[in-house]
């Protein structure tokens, strides 16, 4: 038997609606007091549902209603109530976006940190191949205004805040965190030599600071790279630069080689990956020794080499070491079919103190020169020349300017100066440079002009790979002029 619903039921009901309906209203202007209204009438929804459901229940033991009722009572609280919470979520969401923020500061500059040798034996390098080519980027990214940085719809002028680390590893650390905590850099361009920069890649990574080594060639980098997804490499490695000089010899006809290294990870890496290379091809190895870093005389060991008579002496050096190796070879007269070694080779500084006659021949890493066809790389010869006075070096100063466009055209997409954005657009675009188009796989560059260069009438020639080679190997190396 039905039995109609008691009248207080019904006024209960109809007070629920009542509060849905005021709950539900559009709040006019959210501010904290409609906040606080939006609170106080879900409080009163939730006690005048709690009483409907009460009496509703009651009415169900008293069997005073039929359960369709019951139902349609608890319905309608229940509406009531997520009436009410969303006409407080409205009103906290538009508190919310009325809410004040905090703007981000214009900076006045992009500050970019540079630890790196002015003093010690690694000063030679960096003077020659990387601090130069820094400042003509920055040179000319000021000169047109700075960068353009979509944050701030505004171009920021760069500055370079360059300390010495005085050739010392420890140092060089101590000044990147100084300048990552203390100055407050932006960004970072990394120190020079391949221990140097492989010691700072977890550091970087730590601080998620995007750096590109431009001196750097390290066969166990490439194989660590994905721990320091922060650092990036735009010099050519070991194995492609290897597998070209042994291409080279082969197509020379080499049969026998003396392979001499320092001690430093540079060396190492280089020499080990060469000589196994080197057997490969058929060339007999007849000596293979090392020499401390920053040695101050070679000539017991180049004397050694001389007794040998091999064809080639394959030297893995930094530039204090190619320069004294190269003069002691011309006091002694040791004068091989083929003369390569590393860094140095490839400075103007190398060829003016030795003079182009007496290192015509040479064959040494790299290799880039002005005239390859790639757009730029005639107009950044010449304003290097015009601003230091003398030319950048035929390896690594392309590759440092090429980072430092990277670094600009980077920001420009990004929009922002935010490291992380900037590493992922760097990791992910393809940049237009002096080398040609740079893009970055497992952090590194996948295009360089050369790989074995050798200087032939005062130019550093490419010779490997062959397919880009800009002029036929001079061979056998000729022979010393005596001054």
């Amino acid at each position: 038997m039905k039995i109609k619903v008691p009248f207080v039921l019904l006024v209960i009901i109809l007070a629920v609606m009542v509060g849905v309906s005021a709950c539900g209203r559009a709040v006019p202007t959210p501010d904290t007091a409609a906040l606080e209204a939006a609170e106080a009438k879900l409080a009163e929804a939730e006690t005048v549902a709690k009483n409907a459901q009460a009496t509703a229940e009651a009415a169900q033991a008293n069997a005073a209603v039929s359960q369709q009722e019951i139902a349609d009572a608890k319905a309608d609280a229940e509406a009531a109530l997520q009436e009410a919470e969303a006409a407080k979520a409205d009103a906290e969401a538009a508190m919310a976006d009325e809410t004040p923020t905090e703007s981000i500061p214009e900076p006045e500059k992009i500050l970019i940190g540079n630890p790196i040798a002015l003093s010690g034996p690694n000063a030679q390098g960096a003077m020659l191949s990387q601090i130069p080519p820094y400042d003509l980027w920055a040179e000319e990214i000021n000169a047109d205004g700075g960068i353009y940085v979509k944050e701030y719809d505004k171009k920021i002028p760069v500055e370079i805040i360059r300390y010495d680390d005085t050739s010392d590893i420890g140092t060089s650390l101590q000044l990147t965190e100084k300048l990552i905590l203390e100055d407050q850099v932006h960004f970072l361009f990394p120190p020079w030599g391949t221990a140097f920069n492989f010691a700072i890649a977890p550091l970087v990574t730590q601080y998620q600071m995007p750096v590109m080594g431009c001196t750097v060639s390290s066969k166990q980098l490439i194989s660590e790279a994905y721990k320091f997804p922060y650092f990036f490499t735009m010099l050519n490695q070991a194995p492609t630069q290897g597998a070209g000089l042994v291409e080279v010899a082969k197509e020379l006809g080499i049969k026998t080689a003396a392979v001499i290294h320092h001690t430093d990870l540079h060396g190492i890496e280089f020499a080990g990956e060469v000589v196994p290379q080197l057997s490969a091809a058929g060339i007999d190895v007849i000596l293979y020794k090392t020499f401390p870093v920053n040695a101050s005389d070679l000539s017991q060991l180049l004397r050694e080499v001389q007794a040998a008579d091999v064809d080639a002496l394959l030297a893995f050096s930094y530039p204090p070491e190619t320069f004294l190796m190269t003069g002691q070879m011309q006091e002694i007269g040791l004068n091989p079919k083929l003369f390569y070694a590393t860094v140095g080779v490839a400075f103007p500084a190398y060829r003016d103190a030795f003079g182009a006659e007496n290192v015509e021949g040479i064959m040494g890493t790299g290799a880039w020169n002005p005239n390859i066809p790639v757009e730029g790389a005639r107009e950044f010869f010449d304003k290097h020349v015009e601003m230091f006075g003398a030319e950048p070096d035929r390896w690594a100063s392309a590759a440092c300017y090429a980072s430092a466009q990277v670094l600009g055209q980077a920001i420009e997409l990004a929009g922002t100066l935010d490291p992380v954005a900037v590493k992922d657009t760097m990791a992910a675009g393809e940049f237009e440079t002096v080398l040609g188009t740079v893009r970055f796989e497992n952090q590194f560059n996948t295009i360089y002009p050369g790989q074995v260069g050798q200087w032939q009438n005062g130019e550093f020639e490419i010779l490997a790979p062959l397919e880009q080679r800009t002029a036929e190997p001079i061979y056998p190396k000729p022979a010393w002029v005596q001054k």
